[in-house]
């Protein structure tokens, strides 16, 4: 291709060519190839503004589609990041960071030789031998006696350790290590504060309006340091650092340093990203769930909540997985309620099943069968995201064995363009590519799993939300960051295909899944939600005698992590229903 300048439609196009290629090299260079697809393909997507659903594809499709299919194929061949078969002693070993693996009984398992230096920590030793404040032993020791319990990668508990050289402080976190089926729980015992960096400070400012004198003081307490140190480092008085510790607690809601340490060490656990974290992302779901054969195939389901509580088939969408129950967990356990989650053909552990033809209907029989394993004779299903497509064809099979529906947040038949040139700018490239340049969207999608599987999790969030008025503010909350995270694992555990499935099926009109559904639907959705816009859900609503729209004012896409006693709240009335 001959490169003109690039205001001209051929230097536009030769500049996409080069940011398909530089996608593949460098996946965190993602948002760059979406911009420029976006400058490409804007004056098609300008035409879907009308009710007609005819739109033309790029003017040189066949040029440019074979460079998207080049990459694509390069990214195949390249395949995923394997994960590391390494015994876990041999990964702490390799860990940077003053690192050790605990017991459940309190024993060290294994130190590294920077735990060695720092700590004296030696393999064998009790807990006890280890220079940790008694406030810290508690919380240490009590969060092993339940790691049977948490998943691989959560953050359990942070402490206040000291140098056996010096006695300077340091901040360590707990959490549960990756773990072969079948191994006994350990727990991974690690210096948090080497994990800080610019990035953590920058979300601190943003989502809790911190300036940058308190991220430094946020940084330092993480780093173990005393309000006395502080003042001497920072040449203040110790009132002033006082003032601004107070400062820090009130704008976080932390209750007590502690606690602000536990935030900030959680939000350094995720970031750490491809930095030496010790993490197998496809065993933190894995540990959670269990699996039901349907035939050759394995559907895999976890139960959240309260384990003897009230049954509610949860169906997720393509972004999410289980990451709303879970975040949500101990609420939905306060209320006697108890989630099931399965994971739908091809996301997280369960087997693909077929292509999108049928996919509905195929999963609703899984649902059915599920529900049959597990003696639910009756419940309601609560659709999230993409998942209210499924949550009617469930419905529609299992009639008065459903006797609700809730969608919170849910997807809608899409009827006419309008829809699609009204969506925020990333979702409205991916359903217009999907839907009418479908060749092109394959690179799309199988671009973002490298963009994930390369660690670049907050990446792809940003580019969800940040144009989200209601969304960006609640998804950077240093406490949901890491469920969105697992939730985008989960997308891709088994690649693209999943995602490409749901993506086609979104962008139909797919009515015919609603039209046998008689069951009261309640809808929970968000003026502001930028993958599906308001007005649309309002006109969907409007066509059906037994579906009832609730607007969230001020609400965006996320209203089960931003709202969630007013979802518990509708639960609840859905429970109560005959």
């Amino acid at each position: 291709m001959k490169v003109a300048g690039g205001d001209t439609p051929a230097g536009e196009a030769a500049g996409l060519v080069d940011k398909v290629y530089a996608t593949v090299l460098e996946p965190g260079r993602y948002d760059e190839l979406m911009a420029a697809w976006e400058r490409h393909i804007a004056d098609a997507i300008r035409e879907l503004d009308g009710p007609e659903m005819d739109a033309r594809g790029p003017a040189d499709r066949d040029e440019i589609e074979r460079h998207f299919l080049n990459a694509f194929t390069i990214l195949e061949r390249l395949g995923r990041p394997l994960e590391d078969r390494r015994p876990i002693e041999a990964l702490v070993e390799a860990d940077p960071r003053p690192t050790m693996l605990l017991g459940s009984g309190g024993r060290i398992v294994a130190a590294n030789g920077a735990a060695s230096e720092l700590f004296a920590a030696a393999t064998g030793q009790s807990l006890d031998a280890l220079p940790v404040d008694a406030d810290g032993m508690r919380q240490i020791r009590e969060a092993l006696a339940r790691m049977g319990t948490e998943p691989p990668g959560r953050l359990l508990a942070v402490a206040r350790a000291f140098s056996a050289r010096d006695g300077s402080a340091f901040i360590v976190a707990l959490t549960r290590a990756p773990a072969r089926d079948g191994d006994a729980p350990l727990g991974l015992l690690s210096v948090a504060d080497l994990a800080w960096n610019d990035r953590i400070g920058a979300v601190l400012r943003q989502a809790f309006g911190l300036s940058e004198a308190e991220c430094e003081i946020a940084r330092a307490l993480m780093a173990g340091a005393s309000a006395r140190e502080i003042a001497d480092a920072r040449k203040s008085s110790i009132e002033t650092v006082r003032t601004q510790m107070k400062a820090v607690l009130r704008k976080t809601e932390a209750h007590s340093q502690g606690e602000l340490i536990r935030m900030t060490a959680a939000l350094a656990q995720f970031d750490m990203g491809g930095d030496g974290r010790i993490m197998a992302r496809g065993r933190r779901a894995a540990a959670l769930f269990d699996v039901l054969r349907q035939g050759s195939r394995k559907l895999v389901y976890t139960r959240i909540g309260a384990p003897q509580g009230r049954p509610v088939l949860f169906v997720h969408g393509m972004l999410d997985g289980y990451a709303a129950p879970l975040f949500n967990r101990e609420a939905l356990a306060a209320r006697n309620i108890n989630l099931i989650v399965p994971a739908r053909p091809g996301f997280g552990g369960s087997d693909h099943d077929g292509e999108a033809e049928g996919a509905p209907e195929r999963f609703a029989a899984d649902a059915e069968a599920l529900l049959d394993h597990l003696g639910i004779a009756r419940c309601p299903v609560l659709g999230h995201l993409s998942g209210a497509l499924y949550a009617y064809a469930i419905a529609a099979r299992m009639g008065s064995r459903i006797p609700h529906i809730l969608n919170v947040s849910g997807t809608v038949p899409v009827t006419s363009g309008a829809q699609i040139s009204a969506l925020a700018p990333r979702q409205r490239i991916v359903a217009y590519t999907t839907k009418y340049a479908p060749r092109f969207s394959r690179l799309i999608l199988r671009a973002a799993v490298a963009l994930i599987d390369s660690g670049g999790h907050h990446a792809f969030m940003k580019a969800l939300y940040e144009s989200a008025v209601a969304d960006w503010p609640v998804a950077q909350r240093a406490d949901l960051l890491p469920h969105l995270s697992d939730g985008y694992d989960f997308m891709v555990a088994q690649g693209y295909k999943a995602f490409e499935i749901d993506a086609r099926l979104l962008m139909q009109d797919w009515s015919r899944y609603v039209a046998p559904v008689t069951q009261p639907v309640t809808l929970l959705h968000g003026p502001h939600d930028p993958a599906v816009p308001v007005w649309s859900v309002r006109d969907f609503a409007g066509r059906y005698a037994n579906i009832v729209l609730h607007e969230v004012a001020d609400a965006g896409q996320l209203i089960f992590f931003a709202r969630p006693d007013l979802v518990l709240d509708r639960l609840e009335a859905a429970l109560r229903a005959p």
